[in-house]
């Protein structure tokens, strides 16, 4: 009886174990199936995409109402939009110049990497020289007078210039040494005159001068003497063109003639041509000339360095496009067909190649290249705003051109030749008064077979001075070997409480060693100017980090959310609110509306970190919950340990 009770009391215990174990393991399972308890499909709002186009409309920068930035005229800003947003640069592209007026008008030295040009920054137009890196700034003439159109000689040791006494209001060409000593006058009649170009053979200076009432093409020597006019007779319905261009030989000299308005009854060969401008071209030592273009609408600026071909523009082409002649006028050629616009052509050192800068229709004007014989047109610059007439250097590697990207007309250098790429990221925005962080990383370019070693990298900010540089000191050398290689640094500086609130431009400059694997040795040197650098408020840089942080951790969560809808068709609602509130902040971020974003990205951390809460007291709730099972689980089994000990101790 005792035995059989025994058994009974066991099975009792085990039955009431079970059914602990039954009924909190169902309710646990039920309890986490939140999305059961809806029972529907959540619809998951997509985030909408505006984009905006931005443009003032079409404008007409015809060559007669965009003249040349240079005094006397003034100077017409071809675009005037204030600067926003992040302004990124061409690879290989500094800017050389940062005071606060206008520069233009720069030009190679012929034999060195040295800058003539021109800048209104003291009031008066007056001529600068400066290496091609920006450096060495040198004021060559006064600005109580108004000096401009600055030529080299041919061995690069004399400057031919324009200059205006507003004083006496008479206009003269000046020469000086580089240096800006010796300043010399050439001719003393006092005319209004253009520019002054220096013969290739280094004994005379051709301009155009309206001595008699009508602009005339004059040579005179270098020392003032030997003055001769050399055109004449024109009709009162034509007048010359302020500008004169030699051949390499020194004797050719072409010009333009301008016939405006056309005679009664003539018929222009362009159709609806209201004026020809024709190209002459004159011995200077006979006085024989010709016609190369006859009742045509063309400009020459430019003829290759071995005298046999001249660029020029023509209105054959709808709106200018560039063409090509022999030097006698011949075998005229059309080079380009995109019908933008072109304008000032300028031949390469070695004539392989053209520059010019070219204007799409509603657009900015940008510089292009393009091979002498048609082929491989490329555009060089790709700012939204204007870069205008560039000039090679005397190697053939760089142009100089004058751009307006920074709100004012700048003077900028691109490199043709790029042996390195660098990247630059900072770490956010920067406050007023505070440290930031740059992260830099270099590599060789893909096309450069050579081995480099990177030996200093540097920063430099608007706000300091032009030399002034943040260097990175504590990494040793560097060699790279081959695009996959790179070298990485970081470079902390120091933003003034003086640095204005938006973004600003910064230079970059590597210096390196390159070597063909042997024992010569290069040095080198990579500059580059960028302007996505941004000093903000402290909402702003908090913004900043918050928007990095979030983006990252909701694409993280909206991968895991997509896959959970796939599985359950079911979408977290924690999920739809964060992205919906992130698309807001988002709007406003881009906006630079940092105040008013910044509350919305909190929002979004803040629905975030309670899913994270949850996910910690769900995590909790599973750990009670294993007690739980577990606990009953063992109750039951040492009780069902005690009653067989209890049955062995009653027998």
């Amino acid at each position: 009886m005792g035995e059989k009770c025994a058994h009974h009391q066991t099975r009792i215990l085990i039955l009431i174990a079970l059914v602990i174990v039954l009924l909190i393991l169902p309710a646990y399972t039920l309890a986490q199936d939140k999305d059961s308890a809806y029972g529907k499909h959540v619809t998951i709002t997509p985030l909408q995409r505006t984009l905006d186009a931005y443009g003032k409309g079409p404008f007409c920068l015809g060559c007669h109402n965009t003249p040349y930035p240079l005094p006397p005229e003034q100077v017409t800003l071809l675009s005037t939009r204030p600067v926003y947003g992040p302004v990124d640069m061409e690879p290989g592209l500094k800017r050389l110049t940062y005071n606060p007026g206008r520069n233009v008008g720069a030009v190679y030295s012929p034999k060195e990497n040295r800058i003539l040009w021109i800048t209104d920054s003291l009031g008066n137009w007056t001529i600068w020289e400066m290496n091609d890196d920006g450096s060495s700034k040198r004021q060559l003439t006064s600005n109580n007078v108004i000096s401009g159109w600055p030529s080299w000689s041919p061995d690069g040791q004399e400057i031919a210039y324009w200059s205006w006494d507003p004083t006496s209001n008479t206009s003269d060409i000046w020469k000086m040494k580089t240096d800006g000593s010796t300043k010399t006058k050439i001719t003393t009649d006092g005319s209004f005159k253009g520019p002054p170009m220096w013969s290739p053979r280094g004994d005379r200076i051709a301009y155009t001068a309206n001595q008699t009432g009508n602009m005339e093409v004059y040579i005179i020597n270098t020392d003032g003497g030997g003055g001769k006019q050399l055109t004449t007779g024109h009709n009162p319905g034509y007048s010359l063109e302020t500008r004169t261009t030699w051949n390499p030989d020194g004797v050719r000299l072409y010009y333009q003639v301008l016939t405006f308005p056309l005679p009664p009854g003539t018929h222009p060969i362009i159709p609806d041509d209201v004026a020809f401008v024709e190209i002459y071209v004159i011995n200077v030592d006979t006085g024989e000339r010709d016609n190369l273009t006859p009742k045509l609408h063309e400009n020459v600026r430019s003829v290759s360095s071995d005298g046999k071909k001249m660029a020029c523009i023509s209105l054959r082409s709808f709106n200018y496009g560039l063409w090509v002649m022999n030097s006698d006028g011949t075998n005229q050629t059309r080079l380009t067909w995109h019908d933008k616009g072109d304008r000032a052509p300028r031949f390469s050192p070695d004539g392989k190649k053209i520059v010019y800068w070219s204007i799409p229709y509603g657009t900015m004007p940008k510089i292009w290249m393009i091979n002498a014989d048609g082929s491989n047109n490329t555009q060089l610059t790709k700012n939204p705003r204007s870069d205008v007439y560039p000039c090679w250097s005397p190697d053939g590697e760089k142009i100089v051109f004058e751009s307006d990207r920074t709100g004012k007309f700048d003077i900028w250098c691109l490199s043709l030749e790029r042996p390195i790429t660098v990247d630059v990221n900072f770490d956010g925005c920067t406050e007023k008064g505070g440290i930031g962080k740059a992260f830099l990383t270099v590599k060789p370019s893909t096309n450069f077979g050579k081995q480099l070693r990177v030996e200093k990298i540097g920063l430099r900010f608007d706000w300091d001075r032009e030399s002034q540089y943040v260097e990175n000191m504590s990494i040793p050398p560097r060699t790279l070997s081959g695009p996959d290689n790179v070298c990485q640094i970081n470079i902390d500086y120091f933003v003034p409480v003086s640095a204005a609130i938006g973004y600003h431009f910064y230079d970059v400059k590597v210096q390196f060693l390159q070597t063909d694997g042997g024992n010569t040795e290069q040095s080198g040197v990579y500059e580059h100017s960028a302007g996505n650098l941004v000093v903000g408020t402290s909402e702003h840089r908090e913004c900043d980090r918050l928007y990095v942080q979030l983006n990252t951790e909701l694409n993280r969560l909206n991968t895991a959310g997509e896959d959970q809808f796939r599985s359950s068709g079911n979408y977290p609602t924690y999920l739809i609110n964060a992205n919906e509130e992130f698309y807001t902040a988002k709007t406003l971020y881009n906006n630079e509306d940092f105040t008013a974003a910044l509350p919305h990205l909190q929002g979004v951390k803040a629905l975030l970190g309670e899913q994270t809460s949850e996910a910690a007291t769900g995590q909790f709730q599973s750990s009670q919950l294993v007690w739980l099972t577990i606990i009953p689980v063992a109750v039951a089994i040492l009780a069902s340990f005690l009653i067989l000990r209890l049955r062995k101790g009653s027998r």
